[in-house]
């Protein structure tokens, strides 16, 4: 009776109509989801979803369906199935789990989370045995996500005897459950014959952070395997326990370049100041690369006992060790290190050492450094001299400035002097600016008008005017912007002269062209050879380490030579400057620099081998100031040329005589202007069909007698 009265009163309401016979339940079920799906408020949604749950398990698995084939909303799906399950549906939801539909999947493993977790892990244990894969992922995450220790004993019964996967699923669940006795079995896992079961138990430790698997996880660290090897020292990297520094050092001496990067990281995360004198010992081995490694840790420990360890690597042949050693001595600096860094920047016996110590001076200021980088600035070597001329604009000292104003003539430095007086700063500075304003190298005049835009001293107005009629257009520009920082108001460049029009620049090493501008220069272009084959071999960071050391010689050695403009190719460099022996003199310049850096390496992998080709001709300019056109494309062409593309000419070189590395090749537009310089000599290569370029081309190899 009471169900009758249930049903008139819902007839009444039109949540479900009068019983009729079950032949129509499905359709009226279909009908509801409909329904539901279109329902545009929240009552409407409410009605339908009552009356769905009123047909129970016969509304189920139409649900379902109508989801699975987007016949019903997501949002409106979870609401009906979060209304309609309760306990006694888990072992339908479960089975969802598998489903194809990932949607479906995800909504039923929320479901199981949200309401039944624990009631549901016991029933997921089974799951781990499945034959379908997607059951058993789907329950070692649920697992994983629940925690159960009520599991536990049953997860450690299963273990004793399943397979190898099944046990790293085990595993996996027992690192995230944390339960007393999990230590102890996945200490008795690493030395189980399956390596990935291995490296899942390591995992999985690194998860609990116990210190009591500190030593057997160490003692995997003398295995063979690579994956081992880099899953142990990420654990102990996890774990954190600084005991562990000392087992992984023999890890910088690795075969291996990723296990020495990855052993060299897990040391400077554990260690402290008591490694140090393990640290001592490898920086005295004969490999530049553990040298290097050990070096990086001292600098990373940064305690004031490193402090003797660092300045003996000072003295080391390879220049990453140096500067590694530089850069961690101006964080602990000191009164000893001071005076160690003076005595290295008198040295005139070891160019090396005194470019580290003015680099040194560059980050650590010290007054007791005024006169020797006073002394510096005429330095037989333009890198040294210029790095002193920053390193006393950083030091702020006034007595600086007649030092400075003494060398505005040296014309490789005096580019950077106009910023070291303006970091100097006061009136004395003012006079040799103004010098540097009638200088004949445009970036000299744009340096130092920056420098007054800076010190906005109104003594300086009449003078910045002068500069508006200069008859370099970036020159007008820096003297606009220093007269808008004096006075707030925005002068016309060129004021009193016919006005330009407005172009768009491109600013390139200082070198500024309007765009769509054609210019003839002499084109550049360097190659580091086989980088491929280094990154293949070496690895990607080795290869990318050469590149760096690559950059850091030819940035200062192009500046120079006046480069106008210069984009890396990612193994090299496009270049381009002003005359023939710009780009001549750029080229046999880099490779003595180059050869030196050989000279110091003992590591063979490690030396670098370069190629050049030097063209002249018309460039376009683009918006970002790169250069186009047929000019640079045959410079490009020529660098890449094969001895199987030769056409023979009487005089050309055999097939033996053409160096493959560390050669410097020319086009016939570049050989006349080259061979008139002093010192060079050229032999004719061959003609050359270069893809892109009509015609035949003669390429000649150009060399240095000096």
């Amino acid at each position: 009776m009471l169900t009758g009265l249930r049903d008139a009163a819902l007839h009444y309401k039109g949540i479900i109509p009068t019983p009729v016979d079950s032949v129509f339940e499905g359709s009226k079920i279909k009908k509801l989801i409909a329904e539901l799906n279109e329902a545009k408020t929240e009552s409407g949604q409410s009605k339908a979803i009552e009356a769905l749950v009123l047909y129970g398990r016969k509304a189920y698995p139409r649900i379902i369906d109508a989801f699975r084939n987007r016949r019903l909303h997501q949002t409106r799906f979870k609401t009906v199935l979060f209304r309609l399950c309760d306990a006694q549906y888990l072992p339908d939801i479960l089975q969802l789990i598998g489903d194809p539909s990932e949607e479906i999947r995800r909504t039923a493993k929320e479901f199981i989370l949200k309401r039944y977790a624990e009631a549901a892990a016991s029933l997921l244990l089974d799951y781990l045995k499945s034959d379908d894969s997607g059951y058993r992922m789907a329950a070692v995450d649920l697992l994983c996500t629940i925690k159960s220790q009520a599991c536990v004993p049953r997860l450690m019964a299963m273990y004793g005897e399943s397979d190898s996967e099944l046990k790293k699923n085990i595993i996996r669940i027992l690192g995230e459950t944390d339960a007393p006795g999990i230590t102890k079995l996945l200490i008795n896992a690493l030395s189980d014959s399956s390596l990935s079961l291995r490296i899942q138990a390591v995992r999985a430790l690194a998860v609990i952070k116990d210190p009591e698997c500190i030593i057997p996880l160490t003692q995997l660290l003398t295995e063979d395997d690579t994956l081992l090897k880099r899953a142990v020292l990420d654990a102990l990297i996890a774990i954190g326990d600084k005991s562990a520094a000392a087992a992984v050092l023999h890890l910088l001496k690795d075969i291996d370049l990723v296990i020495r990067q990855k052993s060299t990281e897990c040391v400077i995360q554990l260690a402290d100041a008591t490694i140090v004198p393990d640290i001592i010992k490898l920086m005295r081995d004969k490999d530049v690369n553990v040298r290097r490694c050990a070096v990086d840790v001292l600098n990373n420990i940064r305690d004031p006992s490193t402090a003797d360890s660092l300045v003996a690597a000072m003295k080391d042949s390879d220049w990453w060790v140096r500067q590694i050693a530089t850069d961690a001595l101006t964080e602990v600096k000191g009164e000893n290190i001071i005076k160690f860094f003076i005595t290295m920047l008198k040295d005139s016996s070891d160019v090396n050492m005194r470019r580290c110590a003015v680099e040194f001076f560059n980050k650590v200021t010290d007054p007791s450094a005024l006169e020797p980088l006073i002394s510096a600035l005429t330095d037989a070597d333009w890198w040294v001299r210029e790095k002193a001329v920053t390193a006393l604009g950083v030091l702020k000292d006034e007595r600086a400035v007649a030092a400075l104003s003494g060398v505005i003539d040296d014309s490789e430095i005096k580019w950077v002097i106009p910023s070291a007086l303006a970091s100097i700063g006061g009136q004395k500075v003012i006079e040799p600016l103004f010098v540097l304003l009638s200088d004949a190298q445009k970036r000299v005049r744009v340096g130092a008008l920056k420098a007054l835009g800076k010190l906005k001293d109104p003594g300086t107005l009449s003078k910045l005017k002068e500069m508006l009629d200069d008859e370099e257009g970036e020159v007008r520009l820096e003297a606009v912007n220093a007269l808008k920082a004096l006075t707030g108001r925005v002068f016309k460049s060129g004021e009193g002269k016919p006005q330009q029009p407005q172009q768009t620049l491109s600013t390139m090493m200082g070198f500024v062209l309007p765009e769509g501008s054609i210019q003839t220069e002499a084109i550049l272009v360097l190659d580091l050879c086989n980088s491929t084959g280094i990154a293949n071999k070496y690895g990607d960071q080795f290869a990318l380490d050469l590149t760096k050391i690559l950059t850091e010689k030819v940035r200062p050695v192009a500046k120079k030579e006046s480069s106008r403009f210069m984009k890396s190719t990612g193994d090299g460099f496009l270049i381009t400057f002003p005359k023939v022996p710009n780009a001549v003199r750029f080229a046999f310049t880099l490779l003595k620099e180059i050869a030196a850096h050989n000279a110091t390496t003992e590591d063979d992998s490690a030396r670098i081998q370069l190629r050049f080709a030097i063209n002249q001709g018309e460039t376009r300019i683009d918006a970002k100031g790169d250069r186009l056109g047929v000019a640079t494309n045959m410079t490009f062409r020529v660098e890449g040329i094969k001895w199987e593309d030769l056409i023979s000419l009487e005089g050309g070189m055999t097939k033996d005589e053409l160096p493959l590395v560390d050669r410097v090749l020319v086009t016939e537009h570049v050989i006349e202007d080259a061979m008139k310089m002093e010192g060079m000599k050229s032999r004719l290569v061959g003609l050359f069909d270069l893809k892109g370029i009509s015609g035949l081309h003669r390429v000649y190899l150009i060399t240095d007698t000096q």
